[in-house]
């Protein structure tokens, strides 16, 4: 599993990010000098700080500054994180895919208007969110066990789906309008004409009070369903008996206390009289009740009723503050009726505005009316002083148990905030009491401008919301009235939470900000990965909350698509910022597939780079190939992004290199079969990998010869021989350099010496195979020989064999002695270079040397005669192979071994030929080099 890019959930360093150093170009190889350092060393090492760049060796800061290519790069390394962990689809949840399939449907359609693209999208992320939440809430009810961790997972998943439809509900309403064009006058009203076509007309008018409609409007229809007690039957029955107590206990106390006789005596009219001082209550002797069971009766008597109606009225006035708060006056009216309060009823419907349906065309059709020809007016034509009225009503005294829930009914209606509030119960109610009461002062002043008011309803109070809270910025400070820090009325869930402070930004227009928050946060995150949003107390939202990434992240796109996000400033960058974090979110969770749809929604720059971090963590071949298609699909830049991801590779693995210590006789590593070599690590894998994305892309040979010579350097210089090999088979030369001369001449003189150098450092890779082959056929003459001595491998193929693969270790080895990278060392990365040789050439020649004695041994003794050829080769000033074995002090151990062979070919002259070719069959042949003639013998000759 890829390790993950951006993933809170796992613990991570406190360390922030170390920059990359550049190596110090006066740097001279020595032994004390060398790779083989300590930890306190290893900032100067030389192995890993080639950063890979197009101008080839050139060294480059990685995080910006005027030597780097790419400008401002903060990418944080997989050194960075302790361990790698990905996030599962879980975390994510399944809207993640269904999200990426609208918004590539709409990417389809360039020709659509802007506002129904929005519009589609987001009733595809509302209707996707719906059955998600109906899924969840399957789920939840389905579910028989008793983890009590389970089950609050599946409620604060089920609550969040809730929300979160919520939240696209609001957007639907409120964002795709606020770029519509307002008429600046309306028409003349007359007289006769409604207040509602007034009401209409401020619609038009004036964006606040549009937009304050909407979100009631929201506000009402997200608000839940009064909860009407039905546990037991006498509920039911309670609540339409009305005051059931109360009217039994006076029928009783009438039954105990009057005289039939008097009534005989008063006729029809006779009234029986309770005391005037009252009665006392059926369950308290020492509390009065009422006597008189009209509405005003409580508050004219200064009592109340019998403890037994105190269940009947705190349910009633309940849920009769819900239907108002819900918008649903039809509803509120029949519960009136139901509960034997029907004089209610006429008062909660008072507050619509009368229409005719002759006068008022405009309006007369539509929904909230039923007026017709037949029935003639409908509404309320003395709107304001109902809502006086309704406002008396709320702030009279009352001792009624469900005095604040009463209170609250009449202020909703009257528009009052104070008496409102108090049985507010959530953060939405509280904004809905304000938003509501701001509506109502809003068309109060509008109707009073227009003449609309009669002077004696104004003499009458009522509360004025918009000189209570201002006229500016209104939402904004609601909202934050309702999300200080220290508020603990809405305790809720961290996610609740979020998504509220969403809803608020919304609300109040302030989106951006909100943005910028969370743009700030996973810039403070990448930067410090010990960084915890969760405990920043000046914002609820949290970066690392990946559902919440996800809908900030479809917000900003609905929003581009509207027009109403910029293109330039901070505001453009905070939103390139969360998409590229929901980029990295996709690639932690391995959603390759649809990343690309994402970052083409990014700035070129911002784009490569990010594209250049998730690309390292693409291993699947087929995952590659999608992602390739996906780049020209949505016209990503796909060169400069695999130049990015090869310079992240470097940078990346560019430590572990340099801690890598490397043998001081690579011989050793010669000698060992591949099988018990060290095998490829995972950093090389991944420079060989990253590599391997430029295979696939036209034009982009020059880049990978590049990036070929940086690895081959970084292997060699760590001594990672296998790493070597495996990029030699998988990235090959002659897939990247032409075979025809011809070819090879038309291209540039850079790509021309870079390719020679990448073909240079494959020369050895092919040098050890052949050295390879000897040694195994070498270690099989050498068991034939001492089971059948030197004449069992003459007559057997074994020597043919073993001659093929002399010939082939001789030439290829003798090749990387005489000239292995001598051209090379003029150009910047000498340094590097002359490493590599002085590592290397010693080991090399040793082990030519070793190929000669062993060929002179087991096939032909003039074979000697070569070591000693190969010493003038390393003697020749020209050839700079003497001084890599002086750099490396090696040389006393060449001339012991030049000594012994010199012996050797002393004992093999038995005889002396002019050509080896001349010797006859079972003769041992002499050496050559030992067949010397004085000068003037010579000169007779």
């Amino acid at each position: 599993m890829a390790p993950a890019l951006f993933s809170p959930t796992r613990q991570m360093s406190k360390r922030p990010s170390r920059f990359v150093k550049a190596v110090n170009r006066s740097q001279q190889f020595s032994r004390e000098n060398s790779l083989l350092m300590s930890d306190e060393d290893h900032g100067d090492s030389i192995a890993g700080s080639d950063i890979f760049s197009p101008e080839g060796s050139k060294i480059i800061v990685p995080y910006g500054g005027e030597e780097s290519m790419y400008g401002d790069s903060m990418y944080m390394g997989d050194d960075d994180f302790e361990e790698g962990i990905a996030i599962d689809d879980e975390q994510l949840g399944p809207e993640v895919d269904s999200f990426a399939r609208h918004v590539d449907i709409h990417r389809r359609n360039p020709e659509q208007d802007a506002e129904e693209t929005a519009m589609g999208l987001i009733d595809g992320f509302r209707k996707d969110t719906y059955d998600h939440f109906l899924d969840a809430r399957r789920r939840r009810e389905t579910y028989l066990g008793e983890d009590e961790t389970q089950i609050l997972e599946l409620i604060g998943e089920t609550d969040f789906y809730k929300m979160e439809g919520e939240t696209w509900e609001l957007i639907a309403r409120l964002v795709p309008g606020r770029n519509t064009k307002l008429s600046d006058t309306g028409r003349e009203v007359s007289h006769f004409e409604s207040n509602e076509i007034l009401r209409r007309q401020l619609l038009k008018e004036s964006s606040v009070f549009r937009e304050l409609n909407i979100i009631r409007d929201w506000l009402r229809s997200i608000a839940p369903e009064p909860d009407i007690p039905n546990e037991v039957a006498e509920d039911e029955e309670a609540m339409a008996s009305g005051h059931m107590y109360t009217l039994h206990a006076l029928k009783k106390y009438k039954q105990d206390n009057m005289d039939p006789s008097d009534f005989v005596r008063k006729g029809l009219n006779a009234r029986f009289e309770y005391p005037e001082r009252g009665i006392p209550s059926p369950d308290d002797v020492n509390r009065l009740i009422i006597t008189e069971m009209d509405p005003d009766g409580p508050l004219r008597q200064d009592r109340t009723v019998p403890s037994g109606d105190n269940y009947y009225d705190k349910t009633f006035y309940r849920v009769l503050w819900g239907y108002i708060r819900k918008g649903d006056f039809r509803k509120a009216a029949e519960w009136c009726r139901k509960c034997d309060q029907a004089w209610r009823a006429p008062v909660v419907l008072g507050g619509r505005d009368a229409v005719d349906w002759i006068i008022d065309e405009e309006v007369a059709e539509d929904d909230m009316y039923d007026a017709s020809p037949e029935q003639g007016p409908s509404g309320n034509r003395r709107r304001q002083l109902w809502r006086r009225a309704c406002y008396a009503l709320a702030k009279r005294v009352s001792r009624v148990p469900g005095d604040t829930w009463e209170k609250a009914a009449y202020g909703l209606l009257a528009g009052d905030i104070d008496t409102s509030l108090p049985a507010c119960e959530n953060w939405h109610d509280h904004v809905y009491a304000q938003v509501n009461a701001l509506i109502e002062a809003h068309y109060e002043r509008y109707l009073h401008q227009h003449g609309r008011i009669s002077n004696s309803t104004q003499r009458l109070n009522i509360p004025d919301a918009v000189a209570t809270l201002g006229t500016k910025n209104v939402m904004a400070k609601i909202v934050d009235s309702l999300s200080r820090p220290d508020d603990h009325r809405f305790l809720a869930t961290a996610q609740a939470t979020a998504l509220r402070a969403v809803q608020g930004a919304i609300i109040s227009d302030r989106i951006p900000k909100l943005v910028n928050i969370f743009a700030e946060q996973l810039r403070e995150f990448r930067i410090d990965p010990g960084y915890e949003p969760d405990k920043d107390t000046n914002t609820p939202v949290d970066c690392t909350d990946w559902k919440l990434l996800r809908v900030i992240t479809h917000i900003i796109i609905i929003l581009q698509h509207l027009g109403q996000w910029p293109t330039e400033g901070k505001d453009a960058d905070a939103a390139q910022e969360v998409i590229a974090g929901y980029i990295r979110m996709l690639a932690a969770a391995e959603k390759y597939k649809i990343i690309p749809l994402y970052a083409a929604r990014l700035g070129h720059d911002r784009c490569v780079e990010v594209m250049g971090e998730v690309l390292l963590h693409v291993v699947n071949e087929n995952t590659r190939d999608d992602m390739m298609r996906s780049f020209r699909s949505y016209g990503l830049d796909i060169k400069a992004t695999l130049r990015r991801t090869m310079e992240n590779a470097f940078v990346q693995t560019e430590e572990l290199y340099k801690h890598d210590e490397l043998p001081i006789q690579i011989l050793s590593e010669f000698s060992l079969s591949w099988q018990d070599r060290r095998k490829v690590q995972p950093e090389d894998e991944k420079l060989i990998r990253t590599a391997e994305w430029m295979l696939v892309v036209p034009d982009m040979k020059d880049d990978l010869m590049h990036a070929g010579v940086m690895m081959f350097k970084r292997f060699y210089l760590t001594g990672r021989l296998d790493a070597g090999r495996t990029l030699a088979e998988r990235i090959r030369s002659r897939d990247l350099v032409p075979d025809d001369p011809e070819d090879f001449e038309d291209l540039t003189e850079e790509a021309k010496r870079i390719a020679s150098v990448y073909i240079e450092y494959e020369l050895l890779i092919e040098g050890l195979d052949a050295l390879d082959d000897w040694n195994k056929l070498l270690a099989q003459g050498t068991a034939a020989k001492r089971e059948g001595g030197t004449a069992a491998i003459r007559r057997s193929k074994l020597k043919d064999d073993m001659l093929t693969a002399y010939a082939s270790a001789e030439s290829k080895l003798g090749l990387l002695v005489n000239s292995w990278l001598v051209q090379c060392q003029h150009h910047p990365d000498a340094e590097q270079v002359k490493h590599i040789r002085n590592t290397y050439v010693p080991d090399i020649t040793m082990a030519l040397h070793g190929v000669h004695l062993a060929a002179g041994h087991h096939l032909n003794k003039s074979n000697y005669s070569k070591c000693l050829d190969l010493a003038v080769l390393v003697a020749r000033p020209s050839s700079g192979v003497a001084d890599t074995f002086i750099a490396t002090g090696r040389m006393a151990k060449y001339v012991d071994e030049l000594a012994n062979v010199s012996l050797m070919c002393l004992q093999s002259a038995k005889g002396i030929t002019s050509e080896p070719t001349l010797v006859k069959p079972g003769q041992e042949a002499s050496v050559a080099i030992w067949n010397v003639k004085p000068l003037a013998i010579r000169q007779q000759q």
